[in-house]
């Protein structure tokens, strides 16, 4: 006769504790170190070899952008100087032209300037506006 309290004896599913009763043959197959241990490494491996090759992608995709030119301090020494160049290009528009409409008929000693203050305001902001931004 068993001293165990019936309570105890019918099954609880909130007391499970992971194990389950199995037969010798079944206990056999899925436990098989040289198989089991060989399917985890493989899974291992196979998950590693493949993050592996996504990350050579990136490295590969970041290396042709820096060796083309896109990435790195060349490619902002580069861009920096176009922007550069296209801001003088700028200012020289703005510039010359004011300096050549000056020595216009170098033989007359006086320059006629009406409104010289707002058209020389004007110039002097569009200056500012490409120099500061």
């Amino acid at each position: 006769m068993s001293t165990i309290p019936k309570e105890y004896l019918i099954p609880r599913s909130q007391e499970d504790f992971g194990f389950t009763a199995v037969d010798e043959d079944q206990l056999q197959s899925p436990l098989n170190s040289k198989v089991f241990e060989t399917e985890i490494i493989k899974e291992k491996v196979g998950a590693s070899a493949e993050g592996i090759f996504r990350l050579e992608n990136k490295i590969d995709t970041i290396l042709s952008l820096y060796n083309d030119g896109k990435l790195g301090l060349d490619a902002e020494r580069i861009k920096l100087q176009q922007e550069s160049n296209e801001k003088l290009k700028a200012l020289e528009e703005l510039i010359v032209p004011l300096l050549v409409n000056l020595m216009k008929n170098p033989e007359k000693e006086y320059i006629y300037w009406p409104n010289r203050k707002d058209k020389l305001q004007e110039q002097i902001d569009k200056v500012l506006k490409l120099t500061r931004n």
